[in-house]
């Protein structure tokens, strides 16, 4: 096997036959050895993430020639999930060579679990429990496609996704926010004919509620005359629904002789 190197340059002179008396004279020049080419092969280029880095395989012909190897220009080995140019070179003294692909660590898969789906509407934002496998992970959530935990009643679809360099995975479910209950109270159900109109009062707990409407005999006018009207108060609201007081029903009709309902 040749080695490259130059030979020395060597005054030729003192070589001359010393009896010649009439001539001299001298050469020179480098005698060059080129390195032979040698081919580089990678392999190993797929990964998945599991926190240990990931090298690719570089295997040459001759074989086992020395090859540096780098990733996107490091030469260290990348551990995080990602696409990463590599060139291996051979670093040998007779042979050159290289070759360049990319290697790819995949995100590895994680679970995504989503508990606590059933809420109860009190006014505040309600979002369900994430928990992911492994421990941790940060977690995008959309709640019928937006980043805002709902407050009213209702159902509201719930994608959750994980958002992380390593890991992936997402998980769907339905969050239910329930009407809460609110309690429909009559009054001023006893009144005097004056030849005014006569309304029964309505009161909501909590208290100020919208959607209470009220009927007399099924008319939503109230009476002027004199009688006995049967009062069927309904409510509809986006986040409550009433219950009838079945007590304080009963007290009402045996005080006042009136007829009443309430209606959900």
């Amino acid at each position: 096997q040749k080695t490259a190197y130059e030979i020395p340059k060597r005054d030729w002179s003192s070589d001359m036959c010393s009896s010649d008396l009439n001539y001299q004279g001298s050469a020179n020049d480098t005698l060059r050895i080129a390195k032979i080419a040698a081919s580089v092969s990678l392999s190993n280029l797929s990964y998945t993430y599991d926190s240990t880095a990931k090298s690719a395989t570089a295997t040459t012909n001759p074989p086992g020639l020395t090859v540096n190897v780098t990733y996107n220009g490091s030469g260290t080995a990348p551990t995080n999930a990602g696409n990463y140019y590599v060139v291996a070179t051979i670093n040998e003294t007779n042979y050159q060579g290289s070759a360049t692909d990319t290697i790819r660590i995949a995100k590895a898969s994680a679970v995504v679990s989503i508990s606590d789906m059933i809420k109860t509407y009190d006014g505040t934002p309600k979002s369900p429990t994430i928990i992911t496998t492994p421990l941790g992970l940060a977690v995008n959530v959309t709640y019928n496609g937006s980043v805002t935990a709902p407050t009213n009643a209702g159902n509201y679809y719930v994608v959750a996704t994980v958002n992380e360099i390593n890991y992936q995975g997402s998980s769907s479910d339905t969050l239910r926010i329930g009407k809460a209950t609110a309690t429909l109270s009559f009054s001023n159900l006893s009144q005097t004919y004056d030849g005014n109109p006569k309304s029964a009062t309505v009161t909501t707990t909590p208290n100020g509620l919208s959607g209470v409407s009220i009927t007399y005999d099924g008319n939503s006018q109230a009476p002027t005359n004199a009688g006995n009207y049967y009062v069927v108060a309904t409510f509809s609201n986006a986040n409550y629904t009433a219950s009838r007081s079945e007590e304080h029903t009963s007290e009402l009709q045996s005080r006042f002789g009136f007829s009443y309902a309430v209606f959900c």
